[in-house]
Order: structure tokens, then C-alpha cells, then sequence
């Protein structure tokens, strides 16, 4: 066997060629070349940039994926001195070439997107001095100027209307003699806008203000984020890749799915946004995380998969939700959310870059195993985004081949046809490759997989958008689009129907999860004729879409066959509904 320190001409090879090229391969000959390669890296300066990202990247790798003891240990010392690394190099490199280091969520760079109100809010709270308006972004600038009327005295606004007065100077005059940031003044004096907070977040996150977050704090960077663990998992032998039962891995009971106490939930859920907005990522469930439904699961292989709920004001309104986090060995590789409905569970999900030489397959045989736990799903399904639509990323990845490999196969039944005959020409020759046109082709479809014999689609499988276009049409038609008249009527309707005695003094969550499901509960034809049993059982299930876990009501609505029926039974009449003349009945 060739000597991994050396290359093809027998010579040493460079250190950080040759830790890149082991990184993921775990025989003793190859433990030894990383020790090697940290060692002989440890005292060396990287003065190019793209030579320090891929030491950083390999690091990082290593932190989550590592083989032994020392290697752990030579990895977090480098880690730790990497901030030096890089104000070594930004002291003495040229301006062109530092532009490389941005958005990169290496420590001690900058992070430049356009941050939404909440992570806004969360970043100056948490990184009050390292976070600053970007102010060479004029047309954020001009957007958020254009919200201050709501925000200043009346008589202020000819200040600001003169365009002799640049915003700039405005805001320090406006700050005076405190000494806070542009930012935290911004967000200070829009919470005292005379808006309703629901407008104010939209008109901010429509405004696309580009922040900066310097990222001084090396815990929020990638460099070191991760979340202590007391056990770390050494890989010995070969990565977990291809050659496993996925969906026979998925079916595996798990032993146990636990909620975390408040204070451990609440580190999770700053780790999980930190993992986003270092990557300049986001993803709007995590906005509303609720402390209070964080649930964990350790699955093995030093794999801990971390579920965060929604809180209840800002649920889906029929479908549950959980963002999903996954640590290796404490280190963020993976994230996204699954979306369960009765039988269906839609989940998309994301391996961070850095991670995917890893053991991608396992991971999401992990998370997929996590939801099918909670949410008892038999159908899965992975929207057409995930897969290549209007998505770059998943187009440059092949993310169709990697879930058809899976078992997934496309809804859209010429889609279904193209991937036939592609996966011919890849069994007629192996070296085929699906073009960029033909990928784009097929990522036109939704992608779907059934725990059925043969991966057949059985089950209870609903749209709800469907339902909320009945919901509209009848808020139309018999409310001339009167929607606070209608939720009233209508809530007042369901309150009768199921005889629910003292409504109005319930907690506001579950109140306000009865207004929201009321107008659609009263498209059900025969709801009035429910036993009792099944009245009080779907009370529950309302109840619990406001509760504290969302947990609870994906159960209970799966376990209420009667409702699932009526729903997919009113889904199936949407396309067909008729548009009789409008009256102003309930």
C-alpha cells in the first residue's frame, strides 16, 4: 500500500494537500498522516486565502468526523488559534484578495445579508457591538428611510424629506450622546412605530437591509460552533455512505425522543441560528422557535438530531412543524424542517457544505427516522426545490440522483418518464451524466416515497391548499370578503356545533387555533352528526394546535380517522366547487 505522506513521485507531500486528501478516510496509516499533517501545519503561516479556507474546511471535518483522541485534540488547538490565522493575513494581504473571506462564517471575518427583523432583534441582543448597518447598501437604506415617518415626530419628517441631509448624518443627530449602534437606534425607534408588529416585520424583512456581522465571537462562527458533549464518537474504520437498508433504518424504533429543560433549549436554538446566519442562511420557522418544544433524540454514531417547534401564534394552519438541527459529535452538519399532514410528512433538508464527504445517507436515515417517530408518517415527500428547482445548489450537487437513489420518485408522471429513461442511459453506461438541462427538467416535480410494499403511496395524503381555497371562496361568497365578520360567525358555528362551554376564557393560543380552524371546520357537511366522542376528540386536537407542543396535535389529528377523511374528502372538491350567488348567511 502507497505511504499516504508521500505522493505519486515517492517525494513528501505537502501537509495541507495531505490532510485534505485523508480527511474522511479512517486506516491507521491515514490517522498517523493526519497527525502528521496537523503537526508539521501547527507552526506554519498560510499567507492566501484560498489555502486558509481549505485548511478551515478540513479542520472542520475533522472536529465532527474525528478518529482518534489526538487527532481531536491537534484539531480543536488548531481551531482555537484560527482567529490569529486570519488577522494574521488580513494585516498583510491585498484588499482583492481579503474580499474573499467574506461571507465565508470564518471567525474573526464579516458576514454581510440581509438579515430579517427577528434575527435582526436576536443579533444586536446577543452581539451588540460586532453587528452594523451596511451603509453602501443604498437601496436597503432608502427602503428602511421610507419607514421612519411611522416612527418620529411629525415635524421631523422635513429633515428627513431634504436631500441635503444625508440619513447618515440624520441618525447621529437623532442618536445624540448614546453610544449604540445604527442599528440597535434603528430597531429601538421602529419598535415605537405606530405599526402593529406583524406590519413592522413585514415592511422590515421586505426591505432587504444588508447587515454586517463581524464574527469576533468565535463560538458563532463555524470555526467553533458546537454544543458540549459528553461522549465523542471515533470513527475506526470505513464511512456509513451508500451500502446500508435506508428505509430499513428509518422503521427502527428509536428508544427515546426527550423535550430539553428551558435553559438547554434556549443554547440549542441560539446554536441553530448562529449555524444559519454565519452561512447566511435562514429559515423562517427557526424565527419563532419555541423554547418550550425543543426535543432531542442521540441516535448513535455521536449523532444527536435536535427538533425545534414553532410557537403557537405562528403555526401552519393545519399541518405541524419542526426545524430539524444535526450535531455530529457537537458540531452543526445538517439542517431543515419536516411539515407532517396525516400520512405525509414533507421534509427537505441540507448537509452543510463542509460536511458532505461525511456520512450524508446515514444523517438523513436519522432525521427521516426521528420524524416517522413523532409524526408515525407513511408517505414522505421532498419538494421540487430540494431537488433542483429555482435552486442552484441542489442543481450543482445532483440532489434528484442522490433521493432517487433513495427510493424517491417523481409525483409528475412525465417527470417520472424522463428519470426512467435517464437511469436507462446510467445502466447502459456508467460514465452518463444527466445534463444541466435535463436536471433542470427534472427538478420540475415533487419527489415522494411510501412505506408501503414496492414504496406504494398509501395512506391519508392531503392538500391543504386546496383547503384554504374553499376557505376563501366561502369568505367570499357568503361574506363578501368580510373576513372579520366571517371568523366571528363562523367560530361562533364550530362553538355550537361541538358545544364548547366557557371558549372565551380558554389560554390565547388555544382561542386563537379555534378562530383560525374555524372556517374550516364548518366546510365539514356533516359535522353537526359527529358522535360525541369524535366532537370531543377533535376539541383536543384544537386545543393542542395551541398548546405547548405541536407535538401533541400532529398525534391526535392522525389518530382522529374521521377528520382526516373529511378533509381529504373536502381537498378533492376544491377544483370542482361551484360559485353560487353570494349571500350574508353564516
Amino acid at each position: 500500500m502507497m505511504d499516504p505522506t508521500a505522493n505519486q513521485s515517492g517525494s513528501p507531500r505537502d501537509p495541507l494537500e495531505l490532510l485534505n486528501s485523508v480527511k474522511n478516510r479512517f486506516t491507521p496509516a491515514d490517522r498517523e498522516a493526519k497527525i502528521e499533517s496537523l503537526r508539521s501545519l501547527r507552526g506554519r503561516e498560510i499567507r492566501d486565502v484560498p489555502s486558509l479556507i481549505r485548511l478551515h474546511e478540513s479542520l472542520c471535518f475533522l472536529r465532527a468526523y474525528p478518529d482518534a483522541p489526538d487527532v481531536l485534540r491537534l484539531v480543536e488547538e488548531a481551531l482555537g488559534g484560527f482567529a490569529a490565522r486570519v488577522d494574521l493575513l488580513k494585516s498583510s494581504g491585498r484588499p482583492s484578495e481579503l474580499k474573499k473571506l467574506r461571507d465565508t462564517g470564518i471567525v474573526h471575518t464579516t458576514v454581510y445579508y440581509p438579515f430579517p427583523h427577528v434575527i435582526a432583534k436576536w443579533l444586536v441582543a446577543h452581539f451588540p457591538g460586532d453587528v452594523e448597518l451596511d451603509w453602501e447598501d443604498d437601496a436597503g437604506i432608502d427602503r428602511i428611510r421610507a419607514m421612519l415617518p411611522f416612527a418620529v415626530a411629525y415635524a421631523e419628517n422635513d429633515a428627513l424629506d431634504d436631500e441635503g441631509i444625508s440619513w447618515r448624518d440624520w441618525v447621529t443627530a437623532a442618536k445624540g450622546k448614546r453610544e449604540v449602534s445604527d442599528l440597535l437606534w434603528l430597531l429601538e425607534r421602529l419598535d415605537r412605530a405606530t405599526l402593529p408588529p406583524e406590519v413592522l416585520r413585514t415592511m422590515y424583512d421586505g426591505a432587504e437591509l444588508l447587515l454586517g456581522w463581524e464574527l469576533r465571537d468565535p463560538a458563532a462562527s463555524r470555526t467553533l460552533a458546537k454544543f458540549p458533549t459528553g461522549r465523542i464518537f471515533y470513527h475506526r474504520g470505513p464511512l456509513l455512505r451508500g451500502q446500508m437498508d435506508f428505509w430499513g433504518a428509518v422503521q427502527k424504533p428509536l428508544p427515546a425522543l426527550r423535550p430539553d429543560p428551558p435553559q438547554t433549549a434556549e443554547a440549542l436554538i441560539h446554536l441553530f441560528r448562529a449555524a444559519l446566519s454565519a452561512r447566511s442562511r435562514e429559515l423562517h420557522p427557526l424565527l419563532h422557535a419555541n423554547p418550550q418544544d425543543v426535543l432531542v433524540a442521540d441516535v448513535g454514531r455521536g449523532l444527536r438530531i435536535v427538533l425545534v417547534g414553532v410557537l403557537p401564534e405562528f403555526r401552519l394552519p393545519l399541518e405541524g412543524y419542526y426545524c430539524f438541527l444535526v450535531l455530529k459529535n457537537g458540531v452543526p452538519v445538517s439542517y431543515g424542517g419536516g411539515g407532517p399532514l396525516l400520512d405525509r410528512l414533507e421534509i427537505a433538508g441540507n448537509i452543510f457544505e463542509s460536511f458532505r464527504q461525511g456520512e450524508s445517507v446515514y444523517i438523513f436515515s436519522q432525521v427521516f427516522r426521528v420524524f416517522h417517530h413523532l409524526c408515525g408518517s407513511q408517505v414522505f415527500l421532498v419538494p421540487r426545490y430540494q431537488v433542483g428547482y429555482e435552486n442552484e445548489e441542489a442543481l450543482q450537487s445532483g440532489a434528484f440522483w442522490f433521493y432517487h437513489k433513495l427510493g424517491f420518485r417523481p409525483e409528475d408522471p412525465d417527470v417520472l418518464k424522463l428519470s426512467e429513461e435517464e437511469q436507462d442511459k446510467i445502466k447502459a453506461d456508467p460514465t452518463y451524466r444527466s445534463s444541466r438541462a435535463t436536471l433542470e427538467r427534472l427538478a420540475q416535480s415533487d419527489l415522494s416515497f411510501g412505506l408501503a410494499p414496492g414504496g406504494r403511496l398509501a395512506g391519508q395524503v392531503l392538500q391543504p391548499g386546496r383547503l384554504g381555497l374553499l376557505v376563501t371562496q366561502r369568505m367570499e361568497q357568503r361574506f363578501s370578503g368580510d373576513r372579520s365578520t366571517a371568523t366571528r360567525t363562523l367560530t361562533r358555528n364550530v362553538v355550537r356545533i361541538l358545544g364548547i362551554p366557557g371558549w372565551e376564557g380558554w389560554p390565547t393560543a388555544e382561542r386563537s387555533a379555534l378562530e383560525r380552524l374555524a372556517p374550516l371546520l364548518v366546510l365539514i357537511p356533516d359535522l353537526n352528526r359527529w358522535r360525541a366522542a369524535e366532537k370531543r376528540a377533535l376539541l383536543r386536537i384544537i386545543q393542542a394546535k395551541g398548546g405547548r407542543r405541536e407535538s401533541e396535535y400532529i398525534r391526535l389529528l392522525r389518530e382522529h380517522p374521521r377528520l382526516g377523511r373529511s378533509l381529504c374528502d373536502l381537498a378533492a372538491t376544491a377544483s370542482l366547487a361551484a360559485s353560487p350567488s353570494p349571500t350574508t348567511s353564516g
